[in-house]
């Protein structure tokens, strides 16, 4: 019937993507019916990043930044750490440019609401995201007028809307470090920024000689397509019209977090015919005449493209589970083509388009190998500045109409854990622990401490959220470093059809955002409404006891080290403390080991509080999820808890995370109290549990100073399906309830090593043992190791300036140190010089709990 007409009524809604073979076949689909369209949508997408760079620089790029190379970075209201398609790769360059020394790079961050990238900031800004617009203008008004940059589009008397002193100051100060790092930064933006924020930005890389050296143009895979692309208001526009007789929608969940204003649920029902290929029956199947089946990314054959280009085969793991089809093989029924599956199209992509002449197989082969296809990484390419475009988005910028909003700003952001809700039904990430909130099985609206006590809220409070003739109730967590005037709320929560897990959970944001606010609606009402609301937050679920003994310490413990660069360069005892010179006497012998002697450091300077090990350890060592009323008791289960420290001012705080575990201390409190021997040490230096000695009371756990022992207090495993069983990793012991449990340096990794290296009859080298966090950890910050090696990387790590050992002064002797965090603030800031007020070694100076510091 489609064939007889061309195509028309044919339509297909998709969300963005790089995959080459996806492309190729949606061209075969337009061949084969030149009627049909194709319309993108996606929810926290990069979609005004892609039109910024493209009217710059008049053809589709994107921007590649070399975080490793890169001297100062600065960041406007973006996340390049987590919240974005290169952050891995992001991540591992960022720690690399943060080895202490001389050329240690600085992070500037401006931005509403705080994200993983402004955590590890050295100079943060908190700001409204309705005047980032107006800050970059202000930017770069002073990079001309004061360092004589000559941005593109101007002609040397831009003028920008005036800011705050306070703000105005931080543009000054991060003018001059972008100009003096001329060719050797970059400057970026986020995906809720508008298109003009990035041109601008474009052009500010081109004249300050960063593009081309630590930021490269690649072309942009995702919006380089042989057929036209329209958006999600001309899908909404056409159905109303009835132009659209069948709609296929490929994956996502439109019905639900499509703009509230274009009422796409209801439009739906417009189209005779509506198919969903998804992987749960969601909000969007239940209102569609057929749901697809969408076969698991790790039981598919497919491909797609890196930011920078560079194309990758999907392989499954497994057979499909229940069968189901991926959009390659949709797409191919879609074009006429029933016999080809995704592995022939994959093949035949390859073979079309990247394959050198010849024989294919052995190239085929080599690409399933490697897992990526040689020499596809994006060409550099040398475009040149649009100075019209440019010179219509710096005037957009100096009138205001980017957008600098007035009043009570909120915000929407993409969720940590959920994304945009397509995670909601995973368990692992429900219960998992905000990095800068720690709340789990909820969202909430993040309030500055001075908001919070202008509008009469606390942390806890139910708030109404007016905005126009929507309303939103959430609970409230009142968050330091928030910008003042911005309320913040993340996507993802209050689905509806997300299944039995995720259904229900948290409040849905969608209904508050349209197609003209997006990502942020000034002249919102917040009010009280007199109720309250537990949330689920773990930060004081395990505390460490900050008194002390009986108050015995006259000081309170440094659990957090800090200092700047400057201050430690000068002084590297600047990240000692008093308890390290504290004399300590054993009153065991002291152990002697003769093989292996494990252990563990972390480098708080590369942690950037992604919280990826936390859930690599519950994958690895089976950790059940206990749910959100268990998680207000205080009985999470995570083996690895991720502290969150604030220090400074409330409304300019700065944070500091600490991954802590069992540090499998030498002389282990644990091991002195437990009745029947449950935890025991072993000949290799590990603080080991025998499950089936357990007895559950629980002793262990209250004489560990670190509280870093779960008790299992109920049987989470009981009654499970054989499928359901196959989730679990079967080098670990499943736990029964009623044992205690915690975190065991991955001994089953170990003892796969050590059979490797018996066989061989050698020693294990170093760096053959990983854990999963230290797998895991994007920027390395975890190192595990044999001690004993004094060639070994932990062995150097444990000797160096920055090493310390949590609550060494108790002379438990912790297997596990960690490396002081240095911060390496601009010329000009209160701290730069080591000031022990802002960069100190004392814990005493960081709050754990999200209350405002003395």
């Amino acid at each position: 019937a489609l064939k007889g007409t061309g195509g028309r009524g044919l339509a297909v809604l998709a969300q963005p993507s790089p995959s080459p073979s996806r492309k190729a076949l949606a061209s075969e689909l337009f061949a084969a019916f030149p009627g049909a369209a194709w319309y993108e949508w996606e929810p926290v997408g990069r979609a005004a990043e892609r039109e910024g760079w493209r009217a710059a620089y008049g053809r589709p790029v994107r921007p590649v930044v070399d975080f490793s190379r890169a001297r100062v970075v600065a960041c406007l209201d973006d996340d390049p750490l987590l919240e974005h398609p290169a952050a891995l790769r992001y991540a591992r360059g960022f720690a690399e440019a943060r080895v202490p020394g001389p050329e240690m790079a600085r992070l500037w961050v401006v931005e509403p609401t705080f994200t993983v990238t402004g955590a590890a900031a050295d100079e943060r800004l908190p700001l409204r995201r309705g005047a980032v617009g107006a800050f970059l203008a202000a930017l770069v008004r002073e990079l001309e007028r004061t360092h004589g940059v000559a941005v593109a589009g101007g002609s040397g008397g831009f003028t920008a809307p005036e800011t705050g002193s306070e703000v105005t100051a931080f543009a000054e100060r991060m003018a001059r470090d972008l100009a003096g790092a001329a060719g050797a930064g970059a400057l970026l933006a986020g995906p809720a920024q508008p298109p003009e924020v990035h041109t601008v930005v474009a052009a500010v890389n081109q004249a300050l000689g960063n593009t081309g050296a630590t930021l490269q143009l690649v072309t942009d895979p995702v919006a380089h397509v042989p057929y036209p692309v329209r958006g999600i208001e001309a899908l909404a526009d056409d159905l109303a019209a009835g132009r659209i007789g069948t709609l296929v929608i490929l994956g996502g969940n439109p019905a639900h977090d499509a703009p509230a204003d274009l009422e796409l649920g209801t439009l739906l029902t417009k189209a005779a015919t509506t198919i969903h290929l998804a992987a749960y029956r969601n909000e969007t199947s239940r209102l569609c005449t057929w749901h697809v089946p969408e076969a698991h990314f790790m039981e598919s054959w497919g491909d797609t493209a890196a930011w920078d280009g560079t194309v990758s085969v999907v392989q499954p793991l497994i057979e499909p589970l229940h069968g189901g089809l991926t959009q390659l093989d949709l797409l191919a029924i879609l074009a006429g083509r029933p016999d080809r599956r995704a592995w022939d199209v994959v093949r035949d992509t390859l073979r079309a388009d990247f394959a050198p002449p010849g024989d294919f197989e052995p190239f085929w082969k080599t690409c399933l190998h490697d897992g990526v296809v040689e020499g596809t990484r994006g060409s550099h390419v040398r475009a040149t500045l649009d100075t019209g475009a440019v010179s219509r988005a710096r005037a957009a910028l100096a009138e205001g109409t980017a957008g600098t909003g007035s009043g009570l700003e909120l915000v929407f952001t993409a969720d940590r854990k959920v994304h945009d809700g397509r995670f909601a039904n995973n368990g692992w990430l429900q219960e998992l622990p905000d990095a800068i909130t720690t709340i789990t099985w909820d969202n909430a609206l993040l309030v500055a401490p001075a908001t919070a006590r202008r509008l009469g809220l606390d942390s806890g409070d139910v708030a109404r959220v007016a905005v126009g003739t929507t309303a939103l109730e959430l609970p409230v967590y009142v968050l330091p470093g928030q910008a003042p005037d911005s309320v913040a709320v993340s996507l993802g929560y209050g689905r509806r059809a997300a299944g039995q897990v995720g259904d229900g959970v948290g409040t849905d944001a969608y209904p508050a955002r349209t197609t003209a606010a997006l990502w942020a609606v000034d002249g919102v009402a917040v009010t009280p409404t007199g109720r309250s609301r537990t949330l689920a937050v773990t930060q004081d679920h395990h505390a460490i006891d900050a008194i002390g003994f009986e108050g015995r310490l006259q000081r309170l413990p440094e659990l957090i080290r800090e200092a700047t660069v400057q201050a430690f360069l000068e002084d590297p005892s600047v990240v000692r403390t008093h308890t390290d010179d504290v004399p300590l006497f054993s009153l065991w012998k002291e152990r002697t080991y003769e093989g292996e002697q494990w252990g563990m450091a972390i480098d708080l300077n590369a942690c950037i509080g992604c919280t990826a090990c936390v859930v690599a350890c519950q994958a690895e060592n089976n950790i059940p999820v206990v749910g959100r009323e268990q998680v207000i008791n205080g009985r999470e289960m995570h083996w690895i808890r991720l502290d969150r420290y604030f220090s400074g001012p409330p409304d300019l705080a700065g944070v500091v995370f600490q991954p802590v575990a069992c540090v499998h201390c030498e002389d282990a409190p644990c091991e002195q109290v437990c009745p029947v021997a449950a935890t025991q040490h072993t000949h290799d230096g590990l603080n080991a549990m025998v499950y089936n000695r357990c007895v559950g009371t629980r002793y262990c756990s209250n004489n560990c100073p670190y509280k870093v022992r779960r008790f299992n207090f109920f049987n989470y495993q009981k009654g499970l399906e054989d499928l359901e069983k196959m989730r679990y990793n079967p080098e670990v012991t499943v736990r029964a309830r009623g044992v205690m449990e915690k975190c065991t340096y991955c001994v089953q990794r170990i003892e796969a090593a050590r059979i490797e290296a018996k066989k061989g009859d050698r020693p294990i080298a170093d760096g053959e043992v990983v854990p999963a966090c230290g797998q895991t950890c994007p920027t390395k910050a975890i190192v595990f190791g044999n001690l004993n090696d004094p060639g070994s990387e932990i062995a150097k790590l444990r000797d160096s300036d920055r090493a310390y050992a949590m609550l060494g002064e108790l002379n438990i002797r912790p297997r596990t140190h960690y490396l002081a965090k240095l911060r390496n603030p601009a010329p000009g800031h209160p701290g730069a010089a080591g000031d022990e007020d802002t960069g100190g070694a004392h814990g005493a100076a960081h709050e754990p709990h999200g209350k405002e510091t003395a």
